[in-house]
């Protein structure tokens, strides 16, 4: 983490129950923001809601795309049994829908509004904005 945050990069926090420890819930996840943050600065933080969610129109769309053949197995059965989703009742994610909960968590938890906003997307932009292609 530390090369990351050296090269000026972001950490970001997965909202997976499974891989925040505790009961997975959005305590577990604010304390890893608390975490990084403390550590690195709020600067080098941000939150990875790791799915990916789409449109209602999404499957009619990809029906028009041509088939590519074999397919490779999907992330989740890479996963050992039992622990897909942690113990956080019925959520495979805290997912984005869960923003106004991590803004308030944060709000509660003392963080001042600018590291507020660099944690919910600030940070993102400014990677992706300094991201340059391969040579």
């Amino acid at each position: 983490m530390k090369n990351i945050c050296d090269t000026s990069g972001l950490i970001g926090i997965c909202c997976i129950p499974a891989f925040l420890g505790g009961d997975g819930g959005l305590s577990a996840m604010l304390e890893h923001i608390d975490y990084v943050t403390m550590r690195f600065g709020a600067g080098h933080v941000g939150i990875g809601t790791d799915i990916a969610y789409t449109s209602s129109n999404a499957a009619a769309e990809n029906r028009k795309i041509p088939s590519r053949g074999p397919r490779r197995t999907r992330y989740e059965a890479l996963w050992p049994e039992g622990t897909r989703g942690g113990s956080y009742p019925g959520a495979a994610s805290l997912a984005w829908t869960n923003w106004p909960l991590f803004t308030v968590g944060m709000v509660q938890r003392g963080y001042r509004d600018d590291d507020i906003r660099k944690i919910l997307g600030q940070n993102m932009l400014r990677v992706t904005q300094n991201v340059r292609p391969a040579e």
